[in-house]
């Protein structure tokens, strides 16, 4: 490649890159139900390694997205290879790359440390709240959503993808080979810490993977660093699950 040309962009300001990385090397990222940080465990240690490596490698441009003016033109003039994104983007690219390289560009799953890799489970999830005073009702709308058929009006209104297996047996999609990737990946995700405090300690982990990329701090201090902070973060969460467990100093326990 050129100069100026990478194999991979890799924004240093978005958190999924690292996270992914981590969870492919079999890091839990938080520990003790979610009370404490993970992210100096030897896993997490090995990823982030790898992450910030391909940077120093010289294999991703050391940029934030708010450093790139247009991510579509850099793919079209063959300086940019690839791209780790979502679903989202299958219409952006169709939309803005030019018609002659329509035929040019593909997605693929994830690859792994020791073949197919996981990704994280992204999406959103239809919730009832156990006090609604409209509980048949809110049941019934979430059916209906959740029908094969509403799911690929969906995803013909906004390129969302289903989570209805039958769904993907529509044509548009089984006939679609950019979304064919994330139907295989679909079978290949691990899901995140289910805590509040997810997208704080999210914004963590892109600020000090950052400074790591940047050479502004070594991995160890980094993941002390970031450990640290999280900690922080989840310091409420820990106390109200002692509370509840006893096992706190409210509850005689150590």
């Amino acid at each position: 490649m050129g100069p100026g040309q990478y194999p991979l962009m890799m924004p240093t300001n978005e958190w999924p890159p690292p996270v992914i990385l981590g969870l492919q090397a079999g890091s839990p990222l938080l520990a003790g139900d979610g009370r404490r940080a993970a992210f100096s465990d030897a896993e997490f240690r090995r990823a982030f390694e790898f992450y910030v490596g391909l940077y120093r490698d010289s294999l991703a441009p050391v940029v934030a997205n708010t450093e790139v003016s247009n991510l579509f033109q850099e793919f079209a003039r063959g300086n940019i290879a690839m791209y780790m994104t979502g679903p989202w983007n299958i219409g952006e690219f169709g939309r803005r790359l030019p018609d002659e390289l329509q035929d040019d560009w593909a997605t693929a799953p994830l690859p792994g440390p020791d073949g197919p890799g996981v990704s994280m489970a992204g999406g959103s999830s239809l919730v009832m709240f156990s006090e609604t005073e409209h509980p048949e009702a809110a049941w019934r709308l979430m059916a209906f959503l959740s029908r094969p058929e509403q799911q690929v009006r969906f995803y013909e209104l906004t390129g969302d993808l289903p989570a209805v297996r039958s769904a993907w047996d529509v044509p548009v999609l089984a006939d679609n080979r950019r979304t064919a990737a994330f139907r295989a990946q679909l079978e290949r995700v691990a899901p995140l810490p289910k805590v509040p405090e997810w997208e704080n300690i999210a914004t963590k982990v892109f600020e000090h993977g950052e400074r790591a990329v940047r050479g502004r701090a070594g991995i160890e201090a980094t993941l002390r660093a970031l450990d640290r902070d999280v900690d922080r973060l989840l310091e409420k969460r820990r106390w109200m699950m002692d509370r509840e467990t006893g096992s706190g100093p409210e509850g005689g326990g150590r």
